[in-house]
Formats: structure tokens, C-alpha cells, sequence
């Protein structure tokens, strides 16, 4: 999976709590306000159940948004929304209803540096929040108010948003580096850098669902005498035959994802081929290792088709099988079992 997908995943899931949390709040804090607010008349006015109506329903596709990107995107038009809403609400409240510019704006200001996840997104966020509340106003803040303190007000504010963004960006993509560290520690096998048995046959297990869409194949493959080699040349040797092993699997075709079963036992799982096309795989994989460095390597393997219908632990006895078929018949070949 391409590393800025995982991303996208972790980024959604950081962000998918606390904005669970500032949803409800929000759409709170709207009529709330209608409530408290004396300068408006009547709360029951048919523009402010419209309005009521469009944060709900921004509020809903924020609740199914699938990904981060898309929880971004809807949350700055739920931002939008709510900055409409008490627009609305300001010009409602005539001659000093300017009073509410100045807090509404720190609020947003504030109240969204850490929902979004790039710097871009909250600018974005705030432009359109601030085009929305400011333009066409004729008196932003009340006249009693020195304008000096109102712009270092709001010079602060948005100083203050952008460092935490930056931050709280950083702190994300900081954990999702490590994140995937530790990922790749618990899914690669330390000698050879290909996958370990986990990773393995969590591939097989997906590849087993999917098999009766897509054809995929399962092989179990052990290095010939492999004891031999160790014994006569040393376990430094054994290791670069392994190491030589996997680097031929790994390079042999893209639909193939190989991983190391444990000792010198490899399991490859290979999509969209045949029984035919399999086996004049494994053909080539032979010609390749017997020329390989240090020595050349031969190998025994039991290869099956998966079935979705057959259990993960049912294909491997099934490989296993194949794989000491072929080595009771000689080594240096390959058995189908079924």
C-alpha cells in the first residue's frame, strides 16, 4: 500500500475522535446562541431552521466521510456553514450586532488549528470563514475599541493557530513514521528483508478470500539440503543462500509476494496466472538459483490453487504435503497435491 494512502489512514483515524467530539458542540453552540441572544427577536425565524438544516447535513457526511482528505474538506464547509450561520445572526442584530465579529473570529480561529492536517487546508479554512463573516460589513469591531490592540488581537490569534497547526501536523506525521517503523520491524523478516511468516499468511488469508474472483496460487518451497550447507560451509554461507533465495523470489515477477515460513522454508503466493504459467514461473525460479552465488541452490515445493472454500490452515497442510512429496521423490522438483 502506497505510503501516502497509510497516511490518509492515520490521519483519519487521529483526527476521527475529536472531531466526533466537536461536532456536537458546534452544532450546539448555533442555537444556543439564537437562545441567549437578545438582539434577535424571535430564535423560531424560518432562515435559522435553514440554517439548522445545512449544518446537520454537513455534519452528516462528516460522520461517513471514508477519508482523511474527505473529513478535511467537509469539516472547512462545516466551518464555512457556521460562520454563515452567525453572520446571519450578526446582521440579525443590527447596529451592535458587530460586537459578535471579533469573538466568532478568535473562536474559529482557535477552534480549528488542530482539526486540519496541513497548514494549506486551515488557510484555506480561515479565508473562507473570514470572506464570509467580514465581507460587506460596514464596522467590523465597535469604533470604542482601539484598532492597534484589535490587530495585535488578531495578529496573536492567528500567530498562535498557525504555530499550533504546524505543530500538531508535525506530532502526526512524526507518529505516523514511527507508526510504520514498528510496522515494518513486526512484518519483515530480519535476515532476508522480505516478509516474515505473519505478513505471509495474512497475504495468503486475503488472497484466499478473494480467489474466487481473481485465480491465485499458494507455493511452499524449502532449500535442498540445506543442513549441508551449513555444515560443510559455515552458517555465514547458509545465510547469503538464503539471502540469494529470497532475492531471486522477490525479483521474479510483480504478482508474486514471497515471505520466509521459518529456517530455510519460503511461501510465495502468486495472482492472476495459471496452473501452467505457475509452474513455468517456479521453471525459470530453478534455472536462476542454480546459478546463484555463493552456491548453486535447488529447492523442493508443494504449489496448490486456493480455493476460498478451503481453510488458511487447510491449504498449508495441503502444501506441506506437496513440499515432502517432492522430497521423498528425489528433491529438485515440484508437486501439485490437489
Amino acid at each position: 500500500m502506497d505510503d501516502d494512502i497509510r497516511y490518509e489512514q492515520h490521519v483519519r483515524r487521529v483526527l476521527r475522535t475529536p472531531l466526533q467530539v466537536l461536532q456536537p458542540l458546534m452544532l450546539a453552540l448555533w442555537p444556543l446562541s439564537l437562545w441567549s441572544n437578545p438582539l434577535i427577536g424571535s430564535p423560531y425565524k424560518p432562515r435559522y431552521f435553514a440554517v439548522m438544516l445545512l449544518l446537520l447535513a454537513i455534519s452528516a457526511l462528516l460522520s461517513v466521510a471514508r477519508s482523511a482528505r474527505m473529513m478535511s474538506l467537509t469539516f472547512t464547509g462545516n466551518i464555512w456553514a457556521l460562520a454563515l450561520a452567525f453572520r446571519i445572526q450578526i446582521q440579525d442584530g443590527g447596529a451592535v450586532g458587530h460586537y459578535w465579529n471579533l469573538p466568532i473570529a478568535v473562536i474559529i480561529v482557535l477552534g480549528t488549528c488542530g482539526m486540519t492536517y496541513r497548514l494549506s487546508h486551515y488557510l484555506i479554512t480561515l479565508a473562507g470563514a473570514a470572506f464570509i463573516l467580514f465581507i460587506g460589513q460596514t464596522q467590523l469591531v465597535p469604533t470604542a475599541m482601539p484598532i492597534h490592540l484589535v490587530w495585535l488581537l488578531a495578529s496573536a490569534t492567528l500567530a498562535i493557530g498557525i504555530a499550533y497547526n504546524h505543530a500538531n501536523s508535525q506530532w502526526m506525521r512524526r507518529t505516523f513514521i514511527l507508526k510504520e517503523r514498528y510496522r515494518i520491524l513486526a512484518e519483515t523478516d530480519e535476515l532476508t528483508g522480505i516478509a516474515n511468516r505473519r505478513k505471509l499468511l495474512q497475504q495468503l488469508d486475503e488472497a484466499r478470500g478473494e480467489s474466487g474472483q481473481t485465480p491465485a496460487h499458494f507455493v511452499m518451497l524449502d532449500i535442498d539440503n540445506f543442513k549441508e550447507i551449513n555444515d560443510r560451509h559455515g552458517h555465514q554461507v547458509g545465510d547469503q543462500v538464503l539471502v540469494a533465495t529470497a532475492r531471486e523470489i522477490d525479483q521474479l515477477d510483480p504478482r508474486l509476494q514471497v515471505g520466509r515460513l521459518g529456517g530455510e522454508e519460503f511461501g510465495l503466493l502468486i495472482r492472476g496466472l495459471d496452473d501452467a504459467r505457475v509452474s513455468h514461473l517456479l521453471e525459470v525460479l530453478r534455472n536462476r538459483l542454480a546459478a546463484a552465488a555463493p552456491l548453486g541452490i535447488s529447492f523442493s515445493a508443494g504449489a496448490l490453487r486456493l480455493d476460498p472454500e478451503v481453510s488458511l490452515n487447510e491449504l498449508l497442510r495441503w502444501a506441506d504435503e506437496g513440499l515432502y512429496q517432492a522430497k521423498r521423490q528425489g528433491k529438485d522438483q515440484m508437486v501439485w497435491p490437489h
